[in-house]
């Protein structure tokens, strides 16, 4: 990770640029969403309806954006803290809410490319009622999928890599485990334990809280960008499409 001089950035910068980010997320954050005036219109009979697509919109990708929040600032305090197994295992977290919230955007330019909304629909329905453990109800998404739409993205290539790399300190492999909180001594063949004790360090997993970020907050510009287009496709496939 390098900063705006094309200069690498160490562990303090990282952690200092994922908190600004983390901040600028902050002031991002909606409090309500109400449908806008332009959303509710009169059909040829003369009933009034509101366009439900932009709400589910704004459903989903804000839930998103106040659970990407809760992660990233957690994971700024951990690594201040120098607690960087923690850190890492909720990176991994704001990694795959971040990548969900690029599908939201991709669904969403795909609708109105292909003036349809049904693979939209059903996708935002998946976002707010799915799940995978019990039959019947709809499906959630899929984030490894979601994580390797993104990977192709201009800009955004070996996010899939650097998620994978999160995996190896979230789960209890060498590099979260051993590596994390021990050290081998070679002459007294003395093992030590504690928090920091062995290789891995905190900037070996920092980068992916920037990255993680950087991503949402372009892609959250994108949706709400997105939103009166959303709207006004709607409107034109009313009333093929349900509006109320």
């Amino acid at each position: 990770m390098r900063g705006p001089d094309n200069t690498p950035m160490d562990e303090l910068d990282l952690i200092a640029e994922s908190r600004r980010l983390c901040q600028e997320l902050k002031r991002q954050l909606p409090d309500i969403h109400v449908p806008s005036l332009s959303a509710s219109f009169v059909t040829a009979s003369g009933a009034s309806v509101t366009a439900k697509l932009p709400t589910k919109v704004a459903a989903v990708a804000g839930a998103l954006a106040w659970r990407a929040h809760d992660f990233a600032a957690l994971s700024c305090d951990l690594f201040e803290q120098q607690r960087v197994i923690p850190g890492a295992v909720i990176t991994r977290s704001l990694m795959e809410t971040t990548a969900l919230v690029y599908l939201v955007y991709k669904k969403a330019a795909q609708a109105t490319r292909e003036h349809r909304t049904d693979t939209l629909d059903d996708f935002l329905v998946r976002c707010m009622s799915g799940n995978r453990f019990r039959a019947g109800d709809p499906e959630s998404p899929n984030v490894l999928t979601a994580i390797q739409a993104l990977d192709k993205e201009p800009g955004c290539d070996r996010y899939s890599d650097f998620y994978s790399l999160l995996c190896e300190f979230a789960h209890p492999n060498s590099l979260g485990s051993f590596y994390a909180y021990s050290s081998f001594d070679e002459v007294s063949r003395a093992v030590f334990f504690g928090h920091n004790r062995g290789m891995t360090k905190g900037s070996d997993v920092a980068f992916g809280l920037v990255f993680a970020l950087e991503v949402l907050l372009e892609f959250l510009h994108k949706i709400r960008e997105m939103s009166p287009r959303i709207v006004e496709l709607q409107k034109e496939l009313y009333p093929h499409d349900e509006a109320d």
